[in-house]
């Protein structure tokens, strides 16, 4: 069954831009000066906070967001793996074979693996994991 919707153009509702806020009031809407102000304005200035990086602590803490990143992706994949190996195991058990599946969830914990491998060489590069004990440096 086809649903048919008819639009004109007139029943468009209008839009409140430049309305009078009250029937026959121009000057509420210029004159906004009693209105509770969002900034306050008594309140004495304060001075904006500079953080200073050296370049080696600037390259560590990027270093630190990408491994995280690296690792957050890694994870991600993993559980795709699983889901595709559980789905697998369920077309096995039903007696239809797909050797594509088994494939993917391989490949996806194999990508897995090389991305927490870059992410721990990220670490390493920068000072602040060693790879092969997992320490902090």
């Amino acid at each position: 069954m086809a649903a048919r919707v008819f639009f004109s153009p007139d029943a468009a509702a209008p839009s409140g831009k430049n309305v009078p806020t009250a029937p026959g009031s121009t000057e509420q809407s210029r004159n906004r000066t009693e209105e509770p102000q969002m900034v306050d304005t008594a309140a004495p200035v304060r001075e904006a906070a500079t953080v200073a990086y050296t370049p080696d602590e600037l390259n560590r803490l990027i270093s630190r967001e990408i491994a995280g990143r690296l690792r957050e992706v890694a994870d991600t994949l993993t559980t795709n793996a699983d889901v595709v190996g559980e789905l697998f195991t369920r077309l096995v058990l039903a007696g239809t074979y797909i050797g594509a599946f088994a494939v993917r969830a391989q490949t996806y914990r194999d990508v897995a693996s090389q991305l927490r491998a870059v992410a721990a060489f990220e670490l390493e590069t920068a000072g602040i994991a060693c790879s092969w004990c997992g320490e902090a440096l």
